[in-house]
């Protein structure tokens, strides 16, 4: 329940506090002196709506805090989940002449998604535009399943939805149809010989980069080691002067360690006998060989070319290879599979149009108590003749069923029942609105009903049945209304006034909570305007009166 608004800098309001009660709190004002603003107000902080043009002018920021106590188990829950739960709600948001925003819940940086979350359990707003909403059909359904019990039923028709379409997408992997089943089977078939012919082997196309390097630079690499071995082998080479080296170290061995160096010089000769024989084989290896190259080159491309069509690498293509069987495997089993897949699609198609049913027939029992319910409310404002049907017709099962809903009604007797778009007038739908809120309102979840001038249009005995109605609504939910209405004025049990002044520089709005006389002055002033007699004051007392006596 809304306890109290805080209005910084919004508008006309240059610093204003305004509290509020249980029942039905009334606002009251001239044309123009910023009622709606209060609303404004509270769909600023709530993230409702943002209207930056509602920062008075010349300021900086504007701000506004919300306190709401007692709070629903649905709010406590929603505190509980992001650890800022109290015994009251305070939200804070700010509006800075930049165009950000920034929002407090309980003192806490917060974002909008959670006040967003919080709003739509704290108020429900009920503004003369808003009647339209209820008018179209593409609404209605919601409205009636408020009146229905599913148990799980929708989370099963959810479930089996979602089957449905796996099953599709396994029916579509196999092919489709027969001709295209073939065609794929042969495309199949054909990139699998294409891989296999080839005869990859792991790590062929690193192998072929370092042969075809090898016979690309044969010529010079014969050169050169030619060369080499002819330092180490020729005459006067380096083997040569090394085993003369120790041969001569040799005859020495009788004198001092001259053996040990000879022994030495021979584990050199020994090593660079073996590099000169490694470099025979090198220079064997590298005799070029332009139709090996050409046919490794060859061997290359088509590497290449599979790799690029299939994968980045030989592993790659391989591994894709193995798909392609199982896929094949798949498709040659696929007039099995798709016996098996179709008896599945329509086991679940048969359990889908189930659930549907039982949906459909809770919708009816719903309707018979919307039906009902509506037209009890209706005649209670004055709409004694009103017909009210819910109208079904069958459409493609979804998540919500095979129904498509909508609202009908006649106002008068005799009258055809027409969409309710096409039959009710502002006034009536205005009324319908409020006999529905009354049906749908839950008990006891500590919200707060905002109507603003959905009297609109109304006046004489259908006023007194609005203004019982409100009344009624009051008795269960907090109700804060802006009204025209006299009769809707008087059975308020809170009362709000709001006036607009002006000095030398600029123009304000303030807010005061009125009593006794006041009250009555301010329903004489909705009566007959400016001019207020003494038999309208007596009037209007009257009113006042009887709306005590609600």
């Amino acid at each position: 329940m809304l306890r109290s608004l805080t209005i910084k800098n919004l508008a006309l309001f240059k610093s204003q506090e305004i509290e509020f009660n249980r029942g039905l709190n009334i606002i009251l004002g001239e044309t123009g002196a910023g009622k709606s603003l209060i609303f404004d107000a509270l769909f600023f902080v709530l993230s409702i709506k943002t209207d930056k043009t509602l920062l008075r002018t010349g300021e900086d920021t504007m701000r506004v805090d919300a306190v709401f106590q007692p709070l629903s188990n649905k709010v406590h829950e929603i505190l509980k989940q992001n650890d800022l739960d109290d015994d009251e709600l305070i939200v804070t948001r700010v509006l800075y002449n930049d165009g950000r925003t920034s929002s407090k819940v309980n003192g806490s940086p917060c974002p909008q998604s959670l006040i967003k979350s919080l709003a739509s359990e704290l108020v429900d707003s009920f503004m003369q535009h808003e009647s339209m909403e209820i008018l179209k059909s593409k609404n209605h359904l919601t409205y009636l399943d408020r009146f229905c019990e599913f148990g799980n039923l929708k989370e099963l028709l959810s479930q089996q939805i979602e089957n449905l379409k796996q099953i599709e997408v396994q029916i579509n992997l196999l092919g489709g149809d027969e001709k295209q089943r073939a065609d794929k089977k042969d495309m199949l078939e054909y990139q699998i010989a294409e891989i296999e012919k080839a005869d990859l082997k792991i790590g062929e196309d690193e192998r072929l980069e370092e042969k075809i390097k090898l016979l690309e630079s044969a010529e010079r690499i014969g050169e050169s080691l030619t060369e080499i071995l002819k330092m180490l082998e020729g005459s006067g080479g380096a083997l040569g002067n090394l085993n003369m080296s120790e041969r001569l170290l040799s005859k020495l061995s009788d004198i001092s360690d001259f053996q040990t160096l000879a022994e030495r010089i021979s584990s050199v000769t020994i090593e660079l006998d073996d590099v000169a024989s490694e470099l025979k084989d090198k220079l064997d290896e590298a005799q070029a060989d332009p139709i090996e190259l050409e046919r490794l080159n060859e061997r290359k491309d088509k590497i290449k070319f599979l790799k690029r069509k299939y994968g980045g690498s030989v592993d790659e293509v391989l591994e894709t290879l193995e798909q392609l069987k199982n896929t094949l495997d798949n498709l040659i089993d696929a007039e099995e599979n798709l016996s098996k897949l179709e008896k599945q699609k329509d086991e679940v198609q048969k359990q889908i149009e189930n659930l549907c049913e039982q949906i459909h027939g809770r919708r009816l029992e719903g309707a018979i108590k919307v039906k009902e319910g509506l037209e009890r409310e209706l005649k209670d404002l004055g709409m004694k003749d009103s017909k009210f049907e819910v109208k079904f017709t069958k459409k493609q099962p979804s998540f919500e069923g095979f129904d498509d809903v909508s609202f009908v009604f006649s106002a008068n007797k005799g009258q055809e029942l027409k969409d309710l778009a096409k039959t009710a007038s502002g006034g009536e739908s205005s009324r319908i609105m409020l006999a529905m809120k009354n049906m749908f309102a839950s008990k006891n979840d500590e919200r707060t009903l905002l109507f603003d001038e959905i009297d609109s249009g109304i006046s004489g005995e259908v006023g007194n049945m609005m203004a019982s109605k409100l009344s009624s609504i009051a008795c269960r939910d907090q109700v804060v209304a802006i009204t025209h209405l006299p009769q809707v004025a008087s059975a308020g049990d809170e009362y709000i006034e709001v006036e607009k002044y002006s000095n030398e520089n600029s123009t304000f709005s303030k807010v005061e909570n009125i009593k006794g006389e006041g009250i009555i002055k301010e329903i004489a002033h909705i009566i007959g305007g400016d001019n207020v007699t003494d038999v309208m004051l007596a009037n209007a007392k009257q009113l006042f009166e009887r709306g005590r006596r609600k």
